[in-house]
């Protein structure tokens, strides 16, 4: 008795939501939509467990809810110690910010044949019931002649774009399982298909300037309603009907493919040698003569002579000269310095990479040096410093050919200083190398050609005596300063001509492709 009781409790919300939905139906034939809306929402609070009848107050909420007249009665405000309103909370901010995208259909079923002649209401209805879907009509909606409908072992979103395309109609997903069918025209498009607003971020290596060029590009192509390009935050906005938006965003991210990136491997190998040779007689620039007397007028050489000084007869006193300043000597001073320098430039396809080995030398270029003395205060303005790259200053910009090659355009610059100065100011000697090699992928470039030499030689001596090699001081210097460059290029990721595309499927411009998926 008690299972007969419960049994039949349970059905008879059940039985009622039933009728209640039926006379939902009868509603929406007559075109009464608000009715329909209002009938149907009653059937789900009786039989919420069927979804049957939440689907179709879905369908008809839009045009039903413009009928309905709610009156509210008026609204309390919330009341605080000091009578304020209350504050705004960040789950309000986070509420107001939720946006949902629009539904998407879920067909299923597998693969069917149709062999039909219907109208454009009944082709919809038995396409809908095979794939497990349902569907409403607009209520301008005209069914039409029959139509002859062929078509062998297609999909749930084959056959949907092929009834389309026969009966001049557009779908709207209202839900999972539940589509709007509204003829296809430019009124109906712009009262029923969803607007919708995207967001999509570009990476860091790609510039403002290429971002925004692919945007237009894709803003002409699919005729956009509004399009914008936040650079702070590195995102772009679109803003249109579903069926535009959709393959916008599949063209834009396709292209939007990084550049092919390219990591050099850099070797910079600096030898420096220098040599010093001084030989030879070094002379006494002067020659005393000392007066002495000649107590033996028939010795050579007097005992109160020193032995190194040359004597000459002069009767009772004779002259002496004095050579004890001249010396032979010889030495030799040789180095080497020798660096080795080791880097990778990570660089993008047709962006240089810039690489500097050495330091930043401060020359100064503007001064006050006037008179600072005098009474009270004197001014003396700051001086003006320019900072230059001393040593090696590497630039080198890739270009991708496919994945065996690149073009890698060179520029090389040395600058050092070089001992002298004009005014002041130090003088910098700039050697510049600029080329263009292209090779395959992890294979070594040679760069030769940065070279220096210095040779200086010079001699001194007695006038006349320093023709002769034996009787002068000679001094051979040698400086010579020499820079290999290696080149070794590795490709990171592939370029955009490498990557396979897929095909974006739009629709016409008057009659746009529905996204069923």
């Amino acid at each position: 008795m008690c299972l007969t009781l419960g049994a039949a409790l349970w059905a008879a919300p059940a039985e009622r939501a039933r009728a209640v939905y039926k006379e939902a139906k009868q509603a929406l034939e007559k075109g009464d939509y608000t009715q329909a809306y209002l009938l149907s929402s009653q059937a789900v609070a009786l039989d919420p467990e069927t979804p049957e009848y939440w689907h179709f107050s879905q369908a008809v909420r839009t045009r039903g809810l413009a009928g309905v007249k709610i009156e509210f009665p008026p609204e309390k405000k919330a009341e605080t110690t000091d009578g304020a309103l209350p504050p705004v909370t960040e789950g309000d901010y986070q509420e107001a910010r939720k946006a949902l995208p629009p539904p998407i259909l879920h067909g299923g079923g597998g693969r069917k044949s149709f062999h039909l002649r219907a109208d454009s209401k009944q082709l919809f209805e038995r396409l809908a019931k095979d794939y497990g879907l349902e569907v409403v009509f607009d209520s301008d909606y005209q069914a039409g002649a029959p139509v002859e409908f062929r078509l062998e072992n297609a999909e749930w979103k084959e056959a949907l774009r092929a009834a389309e395309s026969v009966t001049g109609s557009f779908l709207v997903a209202l839900g999972e399982k539940l589509a709007l069918v509204a003829k296809d025209t430019a009124q109906k498009r712009t009262e029923l298909e969803r607007v919708m607003t995207v967001l999509i971020p570009f990476p860091e290596p790609l510039s403002p300037q290429d971002v925004q060029e692919v945007a237009r590009a894709v803003q002409s192509t699919f005729d956009m309603t509004k399009m914008g390009i936040d650079n702070n935050r590195r995102v772009v906005l679109f803003r249109d009907r579903v069926s535009r938006l959709r393959p916008a965003m599949d063209l834009f991210q396709q292209l939007m493919v990084h550049r092919a990136q390219v990591v050099t491997e850099v070797e910079l190998l600096a030898v420096n040698e220098n040599s010093a040779l001084n030989y030879g007689l070094q002379m006494q620039s002067s020659f005393p003569i000392v007066m002495v007397e000649n107590p033996t007028p028939f010795r050579a050489v007097s005992p109160t002579l020193s032995p190194t000084m040359a004597t000459f007869w002069g009767g009772k006193a004779r002259m002496a000269v004095n050579l004890t300043g001249t010396s032979l000597f010889a030495s030799l001073t040789k180095g080497q310095v020798q660096s080795l320098v080791r880097a990778e430039l990570r660089g993008v396809d047709g962006q240089p990479a810039q690489l500097h080995v050495g330091d930043r030398y401060p020359i100064m270029t503007n001064g006050y040096f006037g008179n600072t003395t005098g009474t009270g205060t004197v001014y003396t303005p700051p001086p003006t410093v320019n900072f230059e790259d001393l040593g090696i200053v590497l630039k080198v910009t890739p270009r991708v050919h496919g994945m065996d090659s690149v073009s890698l355009e060179i520029e090389a610059e040395f600058k050092t200083l070089t001992g002298e100065a004009l005014n002041g100011i130090p003088v910098i000697a700039n050697r510049k190398f600029s080329t263009r090699v292209r090779a395959t992928f992890e294979e070594t470039a040679v760069i030769a050609g940065l070279v220096r030499e210095t040779l200086s030689q010079s001699w001194s001596g007695i006038p006349l005596l320093v023709k002769i090699p034996a009787l002068r001081s000679n001094d051979k210097s040698s400086d010579v300063t020499e820079v290999l460059l290696t080149l070794r290029p590795r490709l990171v990721n592939l370029p955009p001509s490498e990557i396979p595309t897929v095909a974006v499927r739009a629709g016409s411009e008057t009659r746009p492709l529905t996204p069923l998926d």
